[in-house]
């Protein structure tokens, strides 16, 4: 015997989507900050009742559209880890004969999080952009 029970095994295997689902809180919870300051200048916007310079709205919608879809990708992401760890369970009671099955749901997180971190990269260059043209408006001609 190896010292290992089948059961160790087991929840050896699913601390990895465990991980991966912590690590996908963390990303949620980071884009839905970016979210709430988004909302939070459109607010603060509305509230002088003078008209934004040409675009803002424009660019603060496109950073909302873009970390909420961030948001929801990182959220469908902790779906497919979640399912993994079922995945591992069935896969050992299956006889490791449905090794594809987590390794599957695994892939289809990571292809999530990475899609979700393309639309946060997005954002912040928009941000980034929205910022050096409030200091360019700022600074006198």
């Amino acid at each position: 015997m190896n010292g290992f029970s089948a059961a160790r095994a087991i929840i050896a295997a699913m601390i990895t989507p465990a991980l991966l689902i912590l690590a996908s809180g963390l990303l949620i919870a980071t884009a839905l900050v970016r979210l709430a300051r988004v909302v939070d200048r459109v607010r603060k916007l509305a509230e002088t009742r003078e008209a934004p310079p040409a675009g803002e709205l424009h660019r603060h919608e496109r950073r909302a559209l873009l970390a909420e879809r961030a948001v929801r990708l990182y959220f469908f992401a902790v779906v497919c880890f979640v399912l993994a760890g079922f995945a591992i369970a069935a896969d050992h009671f299956a006889g490791d004969r449905l090794t594809w099955l987590p390794v599957l749901m695994t892939t289809g997180g990571m292809c999530l999080i990475v899609a979700g971190s393309t639309a946060m990269l997005a954002e912040c260059r928009l941000a980034a952009a929205q910022v050096r043209a409030e200091i360019a408006g700022s600074v006198p001609g």
